[in-house]
């Protein structure tokens, strides 16, 4: 009953805050900042006690099912909203991070199942590895297809000549360029990490003679598809630059990486549905 309730406070909070970051289309407000950031910071204390009484006293792991995997991604994403709020408080992070850890919330309460994973002592350090790598890739996609979605609406903006509505001040495209750019180095290295942890789990359970996942499971292959395009293009677009580098555009390369984080984006989602949809993934 106690975790129901702060599960409400936190989803409420962050719903609330959400509000507050949609009104700045209507009116202008001189605190509105502080009583959103408020709000969003009571609901990350209410999530982090919500994680730690599951820990404590539930079951004494954060990955104990998909549903507590999912709490634990938008509990990261309402930690990157609080700390963008604080660097780029003009800037309307909250109008796509919030939703997207409001959804994983939704999906975890609704969607998830709440089976424990299996225990498995000889497996664990690579069950955890995996669960926490792939929480950094999909949290690393969650943010990039954020700035993506910046640097594709900035850029028309200034090409167009388009003020911001109210308020509201994007970063600039070479900021966003850069971290797209990072963003997605980062993500080959956590998802390189996950697959390779992964494969060490299918090799446990095929010595236990434990039943495995397949190579064509619909999440194995979506990934692994996700991985080998992000390092195609890596690798293409460094030959590029190196051949073409009189012509090389920055604005075209900054283009290309904001194009590259919206399709890993619905490459996730595939991913998370796929996930949902089927626990045999979750539970080998």
């Amino acid at each position: 009953m106690l975790t129901n309730v702060g599960m409400i406070c936190f989803a409420a909070s962050y719903f609330v805050a959400l509000l507050l970051e949609v009104s700045r289309f209507f009116f202008r407000s001189g605190f509105r900042g502080a009583v959103m950031f408020g709000f969003a910071a009571a609901g990350w204390v209410a999530h982090s006690a919500y994680l730690y009484h599951q820990i404590a006293f539930h079951n004494g792991s954060l990955f104990d099912s998909v549903r507590g995997w999912l709490f634990a991604v938008a509990w990261v994403i309402a930690a990157l909203y609080l700390y963008l709020a604080v660097y780029f408080p003009r800037t309307p992070f909250g109008l796509f991070l919030l939703p997207l850890s409001l959804f994983s919330i939704g999906a975890g309460v609704h969607l998830a199942d709440t089976s424990p994973f299996p225990a498995d002592s000889v497996g664990q350090i690579w069950r955890i590895t995996h669960g926490v790598s792939f929480l950094l890739v999909t949290v690393t996609i969650f943010l990039g297809f954020v700035t993506g979605v910046m640097y594709l609406v900035q850029a028309s903006n200034l090409k167009h000549k388009r003020p911001m509505l109210g308020r509201w001040r994007l970063p600039t495209l070479e900021w966003l360029q850069t971290t797209n750019s990072r963003l997605i180095g980062f993500l080959i290295v956590v998802l390189a990490v996950g697959i390779l942890s992964g494969f060490a789990i299918n090799a446990l359970n095929m010595r236990q003679h434990r039943v495995s996942v397949s190579p064509f499971d619909p999440m194995v292959l979506v990934t692994m598809v996700m991985f080998v395009f992000l390092l195609l293009f890596v690798v293409t677009a460094k030959g590029l630059r190196v051949a073409l580098l009189p012509l090389w555009s920055p604005a075209r390369e900054g283009r290309r990486l904001a194009l590259v984080t919206l399709i890993c984006f619905v490459a996730l989602v595939v991913i998370l549905l796929f996930g949902l949809l089927s626990s045999g993934h979750w539970n080998r």
